[in-house]
């Protein structure tokens, strides 16, 4: 896969959001991107340092050169590292689910970032318990902070409330608690 298919999809992940979230995400600058081939981490260490801010320390660097793609609110960009290894062996069809959810679930950290909203980030490992076990899991698992749980959720629900709507079914699915519903809504999403 390539750059230019790999930029198709994530501009067919953007055109599906609906028009009011993306005229949110454009309203906080979440609304470029930047497909890249190489360790996220070190991408944003040379674009972070090239714009005259602070670099990023070591952990950080090491933490996001792991990562499938990021949400760089310094910079409002969206990086994805399409020469992940992930991304790079996945077939076709599995390669075009990761790179749309991909892109939502970042869209969805610039929301629950920079979206106006009385979240209290404290609450996240409350909502987190609260998740459906798969979200639930994979936040734990991810070596997050506790401080960092909720915008964790707000990304991975936003990312599934995307193909849930683009799959047809809109609003709030069953398995989502409606406290959890109710904080996407409010973030607006």
């Amino acid at each position: 896969m390539g750059e230019d298919e790999t930029q198709t999809l994530v501009q067919l992940a953007w055109d599906a959001l609906p028009r009011s979230r993306r005229r949110l995400l454009e309203q906080v600058g979440a609304s470029r991107w930047e497909i890249v081939e190489r360790p996220l981490g070190d991408v944003v260490f040379d674009l972070l340092r090239s714009s005259g801010r602070r670099a990023p320390d070591s952990e950080r660097i090491r933490s996001e050169n792991e990562a499938l793609g990021i949400w760089v609110p310094e910079l409002r960009l969206v990086l994805i590292n399409e020469g992940h290894r992930e991304i790079r062996e996945a077939d076709r069809s599995t390669r075009e689910a990761l790179l749309t959810w991909l892109a939502w679930h970042e869209w969805g950290h610039a929301l629950s970032v920079t979206a106006f909203s009385d979240h209290d980030p404290s609450e996240g490992a409350r909502l987190v318990e609260l998740a459906p076990a798969g979200i639930r899991e994979r936040i734990r698992s991810g070596g997050y902070r506790r401080n960092e749980y909720i915008h964790e959720l707000i990304a991975e629900t936003y990312a599934l409330l995307m193909r849930e709507r683009v799959q047809g079914r809109p609003g709030r699915p069953r398995w989502l608690p409606n406290e959890i519903y109710q904080l996407m809504a409010r973030i607006g999403a």
